[in-house]
């Protein structure tokens, strides 16, 4: 199998999974390794050096990246399991990687912690799952993949304490078919969480003919399950086999909040929750540009804070593979109630742990000269009217146009939009960590894109329209590990 698996013409209807799916039988023949031997990636020297790997970003230590998987503080420690591919930088060889942190910046790799079994449910693929606590264990449920087999996805079961580096695979699943008399495509992502003295599991899916679905099940342990109908849909939003992927589920503020992915668009559905029913008031994006797969958790505070995977650009798959390294962790988010009762986003403060030193404070009246692209950009400026702001050495690294007539897609930067509405004084926090941009609006939306341009250093910052004469703070990003966490164990 080519490792260009992400095509540089990408289908708008194929859906990440579908095309994951049709080549993993050909993938798999990728042995596991435990994590720290390279593989099929560059040495590690080579990928600390790759001026495209971001320094403050979660990412792997090689390989490919995907879906967060059962974010959960345990302990003191927040444990971060991802889809990764520790043999290469392409989709295939599914496992569950896993990082711990204190503070939800600065991350440190730990042991593969589920690995495809070879004569288990499992064994063509590791998929996206989630962790939730019972008493001194922790328990993971995940979807299983096991091509030749009907269905080829299943739900699954893993049990550790509550270190949750040693885990236990169960040789069975623990929902081996869908729900009888439904023709369903796709199976798979389960979400759980306790109502009382129940479990309940979410998984997507989608009906043949009508469109995509969330499951619900429960039960009073988290091995038995029952069926209890549909919880979400069916959808009208179309992509790949239609199933709406890593759904979540959580109170907002006054309301209830059902998150799910389908085509590279991350969906948030806001309603009411009444007698276990969830009646959807309004469907919104949550998140923009290169930002799938999220879930969520709640954070030391209780705070509901969210995971996505940053992909990287379809056109950048073959450079990807050839750099040993696909896909980043976005930075944690805070979840909240608008006035409008819909979901906002926000950085999560603890972020700011990662501002370094003040570059440049101020209104410029001439280009701004920076060291190179891992810095904050905070700006302040009137939004009544268009302006541009470039930065960059040689090319257009960074290329954001602000336009109050592009409705609904006013900030546009490196191709991909973000709303932004027209106002005297708005905000736009920019995260240039590498090839990694994250911004954050002052309306509660988030864009995620890349930059591939020339990442040499000094870089300028240079700005017309309604940027000219805007507020700056700007300051450098401090790395979270001193080898962009590529070190071995």
């Amino acid at each position: 199998m080519s490792r260009y698996l992400l095509t540089d013409a990408l289908p708008a209807r194929l859906s990440r999974r579908s095309l994951m799916v049709s080549t993993a039988a050909a993938l798999f023949g990728y042995s596991a390794r435990a994590l720290g031997e390279t593989g099929h990636s560059p040495p590690a020297y080579l990928l600390m050096s790759d001026p495209f790997r971001p320094q403050s970003h979660l990412l792997p230590p090689h390989g490919w990246m995907n879906d967060p998987c059962g974010p959960v503080f345990a302990n003191g420690t927040y444990h971060l399991f991802y889809q990764w591919n520790p043999d290469a930088a392409v989709w295939g060889n599914m496992h569950w990687g896993h990082a711990t942190s204190r503070d939800l910046v600065r991350w440190e790799h730990q042991v593969v912690a589920l690995s495809p079994q070879p004569d288990g449910p499992d064994s063509s693929g590791v998929f996206t799952g989630d962790v939730v606590l019972d008493g001194q264990q922790a328990i993971a449920v995940y979807t299983g993949l096991k091509t030749g087999r009907a269905p080829d996805q299943v739900q699954c079961i893993a049990t550790s304490d509550l270190t949750m580096t040693h885990w236990r695979q169960e040789a069975y699943p623990v929902l081996p078919v869908g729900p009888p008399g439904l023709k369903i495509r796709g199976f798979r992502d389960p979400k759980i969480w306790r109502e009382g003295d129940t479990w309940v599991m979410l998984v997507g899916s989608s009906i043949e003919n009508q469109g995509g679905v969330i499951l619900r099940y429960e039960g009073r342990d988290l091995r038995d399950w029952s069926y209890k109908g549909i919880f979400y849909g069916p959808s009208d939003l179309r992509g790949g086999d239609d199933a709406l992927e890593c759904p979540d589920f959580f109170r907002v503020g006054a309301r209830h909040a059902l998150i799910f992915s389908i085509n590279w668009v991350v969906h948030v559905a806001t309603g009411d929750y009444v007698n276990r029913k969830f009646r959807p008031l309004t469907l919104d994006a949550l998140g923009y540009g290169n930002f799938y797969a999220a879930r969520s958790m709640l954070d030391a505070q209780g705070r509901r804070t969210l995971f996505g995977w940053i992909t990287e650009k379809p056109w950048q798959a073959g450079a990807a593979a050839d750099r040993g390294w696909s896909g980043v962790m976005s930075f944690p988010r805070l979840l909240v109630a608008g006035p409008d009762g819909k979901v906002r986003s926000h950085l999560h403060p603890s972020v700011e742990a990662l501002h370094g030193e003040i570059l440049f404070s101020g209104s410029p009246k001439e280009p701004v000269t920076l060291p190179g692209p891992c810095v904050r950009i905070r700006v302040r400026f009137d939004a009544s009217s268009a302006g541009e702001l470039v930065f960059s050495r040689t090319d257009r690294f960074l290329h954001l146009d602000y336009n109050p007539q592009k409705t609904g897609a006013e900030v546009s930067c490196n191709e991909d939009t973000v709303p932004l509405s027209s106002s005297r004084s708005a905000e736009l926090d920019i995260y240039v960590d590498a090839s990694v941009i994250e911004i954050f609006t002052s309306d509660g939306s988030a864009l995620n894109t890349r930059a591939y341009g020339d990442p040499g250093g000094p870089f300028t910052l240079k700005n017309s329209g309604c940027f000219q004469n805007a507020d700056y703070e700007i300051c450098l990003l401090k790395p979270v590990s001193g080898n962009r966490l590529t070190g071995i164990l």
